[in-house]
């Protein structure tokens, strides 16, 4: 993949995260759902992650990162500032 490649996936998978961010604040029954959380008189914060999985198409050749689901699952933990132990 070239870099011009590379650059136009993020581009598109940016707005994509800005379309559904878009689509569940304007949404009438997550806004109705989230006042009456706030009614009862709490604050909500709203944390979305999106991830997203690209993958070539059928007639080129797929190639995977040398990640497993497990330090997949660990990388997002560490993001969200969590700490997992297995043990």
């Amino acid at each position: 993949m070239t870099s011009e490649e590379r650059e136009r996936i993020k581009r598109l998978v940016r707005e994509l995260s800005q379309c559904v961010n878009a689509a569940l604040s304007e949404n009438g029954d997550v806004k109705g759902a989230l006042r009456e959380i706030e009614d009862e008189g709490y604050q909500v914060d709203l944390l979305f992650a999106l991830f997203t999985r690209i993958l070539r198409k059928k007639d080129e050749p797929l190639q995977l990162e040398d990640q497993t689901a497990a330090d997949f699952d660990d990388q997002f933990l560490k993001t969200l500032r969590l700490n997992w132990s297995s043990d």
